[in-house]
């Protein structure tokens, strides 16, 4: 007999003998089940900031099923050519527009970085308070799109914090010290928001940058906050041999922490809330607020969002706000966006995860479009003029508008930049490759 059959025999006569008798767990399953319960007065919601060190950062995984779903729709495909009723999507994308941008603004807006600083400031109260801080500057690392800078910059407003202003590209590549000199002037504790500003990948373009961070680590620029893209900070650990600082960055957003981000304040949604549910099969990606309706099924969406956009917040909710439609006869108009009192009820309509038009590099894209690429992440941008003067001119022309036109790169006041859609695709494709990339 097939060994496989022969096992299933077994199990169903062990199932007939225990019928009708009362489940037995067994003992090892009763320890994890015990072991990872946490009596209701133990349990603590999840922070919506949490500042950790770099080594305990944990970008989301993917769920466990989702590959294994994906291959079975294929495998399913190849046997049934007609859909049923049921296969039907709940609305048809020919009856859903785009939410419009005020709208989009209200219901995902810019994250609020003055908590984002205030939990920071926390997580360094003990540092704070020291008269002489050990080690004397830190180092908050994030990748692009993660909100770093945005964050510092409200510190040093917040806290009455110098900021540090990054010198020109024309210092950097001169070796200009006096830069440095000028900074060195000023009196209290400060905020570097942009590492990444202070050098090039230049044959003469990193004196000054390891000037600075051997005079700021050995405390002769007084207490400092240094903020560093998660790029610009895997390339320079390579090159910089003084004494690493301690480092810290932003936790991930996995699907705990994007639900409690996207749940619309209550000043957007008040007596009538939003509902938001998948187009094709009407599930919701947001628990509802109705009461009835809290047993309704639920989409992993958020989860596959999050570790797509690797727990980066920004990535995320570029592709969040990419994802809302609303039918045209609940479309609202510009002159409710300044109403006072409720936002009319309405259900937020999420193009499924497979049917969201994210932007790609094909595997043809060559070893020139990987150099922009790289150079644009390793300085968190850059001018084009900057860009050519790192790379051939022919290089960086023939790819940077290609790539405009595949949606991973744009330009904002003269600086050439990922796009926070754009940026897991670049990121696989150069690690795929074989080229540096960051921790995150």
């Amino acid at each position: 007999m097939v060994p496989f059959v022969s096992a299933f025999l077994r199990v169903l006569r062990v199932l007939r003998v225990l019928r009708g008798k009362k489940a037995v767990v067994p003992p090892f399953l009763f320890a994890v089940k015990k072991m990872n319960s946490t009596p209701a007065t133990e349990k603590t919601e999840t922070p919506a900031w949490e500042y950790v060190s770099v080594a305990s950062y944990k970008p989301p995984s993917a769920p466990v099923t989702y590959s294994a779903r994906k291959r079975y729709a294929s495998l399913r495909g190849l046997f049934q050519r007609d859909r049923s009723e049921t296969d039907l999507p709940l609305i048809t994308a020919e009856n859903l527009l785009s939410l419009p941008h005020f709208q989009l603004d209200r219901l995902a807006p810019v994250p609020d970085w003055q908590s984002s600083a205030e939990t920071l400031r926390s997580e360094l109260n003990e540092w704070l308070h020291q008269e002489n801080p050990l080690p004397p500057v830190l180092v908050i690392a994030g990748p692009p799109h993660s909100g770093n800078i945005e964050t510092l910059k409200a510190w040093a407003e917040m806290y009455s914090w110098r900021t540090l202003a990054g010198p020109s590209p024309e210092q950097i590549l001169a070796g200009d010290t006096s830069w440095l000199s000028a900074q060195s002037e000023g009196d209290g504790p400060w905020v570097l928001p942009n590492l990444e500003n202070l050098y090039l990948r230049h044959v003469d373009g990193l004196k000054l940058i390891r000037h600075f961070l051997d005079l700021a680590c050995a405390g002769k620029i007084g207490r400092g906050i240094i903020g560093c893209d998660s790029w610009a900070w895997a390339f320079l650990s390579h090159l910089w041999h003084g004494r690493t600082p301690a480092t810290l960055t932003l936790q991930a957003f996995d699907e705990s922490r994007l639900t409690a981000h996207f749940q619309p304040s209550s000043d957007v949604s008040q007596s009538n809330p939003f509902l938001f549910r998948l187009s094709d099969n009407g599930y919701y990606v947001l628990s509802p607020p109705v009461e009835n309706e809290k047993t309704s099924r639920q989409s992993n969406f958020l989860h596959i969002l999050a570790a797509h956009s690797r727990g980066i917040l920004g990535v995320s909710r570029a592709i969040w706000r990419a994802s809302m439609q609303t039918e045209p006869d609940e479309k609202m108009s510009e002159k409710d966006e300044n109403k006072e009192g409720d936002i009319p009820h309405q259900t937020v309509w999420i193009i499924p995860w497979n049917q969201l038009k994210l932007p790609v590099l094909p595997a043809s894209a060559g070893r020139d479009v990987a150099f922009v690429l790289h150079t644009l992440l390793l300085h968190n941008g850059l001018p084009l003029d900057i860009l050519k003067l790192l790379l051939s001119p022919d290089q960086v022309l023939e790819n940077i508008y290609w790539l405009e036109e595949e949606g991973l790169v744009e330009q904002n006041d003269s600086v050439w930049q990922v796009t926070a859609q754009g940026y897991p695709a670049a990121r696989q494709f150069l690690e795929s490759n074989g080229y540096l990339v960051d921790q995150f």
